[in-house]
Protein backbone atom coordinates (compact mmCIF):
# COMPACT_ATOMS: atom_id res chain seq x y z
CA UNK A 1 0.00 0.00 0.00
CA UNK A 2 1.28 3.49 -0.80
CA UNK A 3 0.35 6.47 1.33
CA UNK A 4 0.30 9.68 -0.69
CA UNK A 5 0.57 12.66 1.64
CA UNK A 6 1.16 16.39 1.54
CA UNK A 7 1.70 18.53 4.64
CA UNK A 8 1.91 22.23 5.46
CA UNK A 9 1.85 24.51 8.48
CA UNK A 10 -1.46 26.39 8.54
CA UNK A 11 -0.26 29.85 9.64
CA UNK A 12 -1.39 32.53 8.99
CA UNK A 13 -4.70 30.63 8.88
CA UNK A 14 -6.02 28.64 11.85
CA UNK A 15 -7.16 25.04 12.09
CA UNK A 16 -10.68 26.38 12.60
CA UNK A 17 -10.47 28.41 9.34
CA UNK A 18 -9.45 25.31 7.41
CA UNK A 19 -12.08 23.12 9.06
CA UNK A 20 -14.80 25.62 8.08
CA UNK A 21 -13.62 25.64 4.44
CA UNK A 22 -13.27 21.85 4.39
CA UNK A 23 -16.76 21.25 5.75
CA UNK A 24 -18.19 23.71 3.21
CA UNK A 25 -16.46 21.65 0.50
CA UNK A 26 -18.07 18.42 1.77
CA UNK A 27 -15.56 16.97 4.23
CA UNK A 28 -17.10 15.26 7.26
CA UNK A 29 -15.42 14.63 10.61
CA UNK A 30 -14.43 10.99 10.98
CA UNK A 31 -12.27 11.07 14.14
CA UNK A 32 -10.93 13.24 16.97
CA UNK A 33 -7.76 11.70 18.34
CA UNK A 34 -4.81 12.19 20.65
CA UNK A 35 -1.84 10.39 19.15
CA UNK A 36 1.43 9.57 20.87
CA UNK A 37 4.17 8.22 18.62
CA UNK A 38 7.38 6.64 19.82
CA UNK A 39 9.93 6.44 17.00
CA UNK A 40 12.73 3.88 16.99
CA UNK A 41 16.07 3.58 15.27
CA UNK A 42 17.29 0.21 14.01
CA UNK A 43 20.30 -1.65 15.37
CA UNK A 44 21.62 -2.29 11.84
CA UNK A 45 21.09 1.10 10.12
CA UNK A 46 20.24 4.72 10.85
CA UNK A 47 16.65 5.43 9.77
CA UNK A 48 17.39 9.17 9.56
CA UNK A 49 19.98 8.40 6.86
CA UNK A 50 17.82 5.85 5.00
CA UNK A 51 14.65 8.02 5.27
CA UNK A 52 12.71 5.21 6.94
CA UNK A 53 10.62 5.22 10.11
CA UNK A 54 9.48 2.67 12.66
CA UNK A 55 6.75 3.96 14.91
CA UNK A 56 4.72 2.64 17.83
CA UNK A 57 1.56 4.75 18.05
CA UNK A 58 -1.18 4.98 20.63
CA UNK A 59 -4.45 6.41 19.31
CA UNK A 60 -6.85 7.77 21.92
CA UNK A 61 -10.35 8.40 20.60
CA UNK A 62 -11.31 11.59 22.43
CA UNK A 63 -15.08 11.16 22.05
CA UNK A 64 -15.28 7.45 22.84
CA UNK A 65 -12.61 7.40 25.54
CA UNK A 66 -11.01 4.31 23.98
CA UNK A 67 -7.49 3.66 22.77
CA UNK A 68 -5.62 1.33 20.46
CA UNK A 69 -1.99 0.79 19.50
CA UNK A 70 -0.35 0.11 16.15
CA UNK A 71 3.17 -0.43 14.87
CA UNK A 72 4.07 1.17 11.53
CA UNK A 73 6.98 0.92 9.14
CA UNK A 74 7.38 3.73 6.60
CA UNK A 75 9.79 3.33 3.70
CA UNK A 76 11.78 6.13 2.09
CA UNK A 77 9.91 8.94 0.32
CA UNK A 78 9.36 8.02 -3.32
CA UNK A 79 9.10 11.41 -5.04
CA UNK A 80 10.29 14.99 -4.70
CA UNK A 81 6.86 16.68 -4.45
CA UNK A 82 5.13 14.88 -1.60
CA UNK A 83 5.65 12.63 1.42
CA UNK A 84 4.59 9.54 -0.52
CA UNK A 85 5.99 6.29 0.88
CA UNK A 86 5.33 2.60 1.22
CA UNK A 87 3.64 2.00 4.56
CA UNK A 88 2.83 -1.12 6.54
CA UNK A 89 0.78 -0.87 9.72
CA UNK A 90 -0.80 -3.41 12.01
CA UNK A 91 -2.62 -3.33 15.30
CA UNK A 92 -0.84 -4.30 18.49
CA UNK A 93 -2.65 -5.65 21.54
CA UNK A 94 -0.37 -4.14 24.17
CA UNK A 95 1.88 -1.05 23.87
CA UNK A 96 4.21 -2.07 26.72
CA UNK A 97 4.77 -5.56 25.35
CA UNK A 98 5.51 -4.28 21.83
CA UNK A 99 7.83 -1.59 23.20
CA UNK A 100 9.71 -4.29 25.18
CA UNK A 101 9.85 -6.57 22.14
CA UNK A 102 11.37 -3.83 19.95
CA UNK A 103 13.93 -2.72 22.54
CA UNK A 104 14.88 -6.36 23.24
CA UNK A 105 15.63 -6.74 19.52
CA UNK A 106 17.97 -3.73 19.68
CA UNK A 107 15.65 -1.01 18.41
CA UNK A 108 16.31 2.24 20.26
CA UNK A 109 13.55 4.76 21.07
CA UNK A 110 14.75 8.13 19.73
CA UNK A 111 11.88 10.57 20.01
CA UNK A 112 8.24 10.91 21.00
CA UNK A 113 5.78 13.00 18.98
CA UNK A 114 2.46 13.97 20.60
CA UNK A 115 -0.43 15.61 18.82
CA UNK A 116 -4.16 16.08 18.75
CA UNK A 117 -5.68 15.29 15.38
CA UNK A 118 -9.07 15.89 13.89
CA UNK A 119 -9.68 13.77 10.80
CA UNK A 120 -12.18 14.75 8.13
CA UNK A 121 -12.91 12.54 5.12
CA UNK A 122 -14.29 12.90 1.63
CA UNK A 123 -13.98 10.76 -1.51
CA UNK A 124 -11.11 8.59 -0.26
CA UNK A 125 -9.12 11.56 1.06
CA UNK A 126 -8.37 12.15 4.72
CA UNK A 127 -7.79 15.72 5.87
CA UNK A 128 -5.89 15.84 9.15
CA UNK A 129 -5.92 18.96 11.29
CA UNK A 130 -2.96 18.50 13.61
CA UNK A 131 -1.85 20.40 16.70
CA UNK A 132 1.66 19.07 17.37
CA UNK A 133 3.27 19.65 20.76
CA UNK A 134 6.29 21.97 20.46
CA UNK A 135 5.69 22.55 16.71
CA UNK A 136 2.32 24.15 16.08
CA UNK A 137 -0.61 23.57 13.76
CA UNK A 138 -0.47 21.65 10.47
CA UNK A 139 -2.71 20.29 7.75
CA UNK A 140 -2.12 16.92 6.12
CA UNK A 141 -3.99 15.57 3.14
CA UNK A 142 -3.65 11.81 2.67
CA UNK A 143 -4.89 9.13 0.32
CA UNK A 144 -3.97 5.46 0.02
CA UNK A 145 -3.38 3.80 -3.33
CA UNK A 146 -2.44 0.26 -4.33
CA UNK A 147 -1.69 1.32 -7.92
CA UNK A 148 1.76 2.93 -8.31
CA UNK A 149 0.61 4.34 -11.67
CA UNK A 150 -1.98 6.51 -9.90
CA UNK A 151 0.50 8.13 -7.50
CA UNK A 152 1.01 11.32 -9.56
CA UNK A 153 -2.74 11.64 -10.19
CA UNK A 154 -3.32 11.34 -6.45
CA UNK A 155 -0.66 13.99 -5.66
CA UNK A 156 -2.39 16.36 -8.10
CA UNK A 157 -5.77 15.68 -6.48
CA UNK A 158 -4.35 16.50 -3.03
CA UNK A 159 -2.65 19.67 -4.32
CA UNK A 160 -5.93 20.80 -5.87
CA UNK A 161 -7.71 20.26 -2.53
CA UNK A 162 -4.95 22.24 -0.78
CA UNK A 163 -5.54 25.10 -3.24
CA UNK A 164 -9.30 24.96 -2.56
CA UNK A 165 -8.58 25.32 1.17
CA UNK A 166 -6.47 28.45 0.42
CA UNK A 167 -3.31 26.93 1.89
CA UNK A 168 -0.30 28.10 -0.11
CA UNK A 169 1.75 25.44 -1.88
CA UNK A 170 4.77 27.48 -0.79
CA UNK A 171 4.06 26.26 2.77
CA UNK A 172 4.41 22.58 1.83
CA UNK A 173 7.02 20.59 3.70
CA UNK A 174 8.35 17.10 3.10
CA UNK A 175 9.72 16.88 6.64
CA UNK A 176 7.98 14.58 9.08
CA UNK A 177 7.00 15.86 12.52
CA UNK A 178 9.83 13.72 13.87
CA UNK A 179 12.36 15.43 11.57
CA UNK A 180 11.04 18.88 12.52
CA UNK A 181 11.25 18.14 16.24
CA UNK A 182 14.77 16.74 15.95
CA UNK A 183 15.91 19.83 14.02
CA UNK A 184 14.25 22.08 16.61
CA UNK A 185 15.96 20.28 19.50
CA UNK A 186 19.45 20.80 18.10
Amino acid sequence: MTEVEIKAPVAPMTLEDIRTKAEAAGFKESAALKETDVYFNAPDRNFMKTDEALRLRTYEDIAAGTSKTAVTYKGPKTDSRSNTRTEFETGVEDFTTMYSLLTSLGYVPVFTVSKTRTELSMDGVTLCLDRVENLGDFIELEALTEDENKKEETVEKLLSLLDNLNVSRENLTRKSYLEMLILKSR
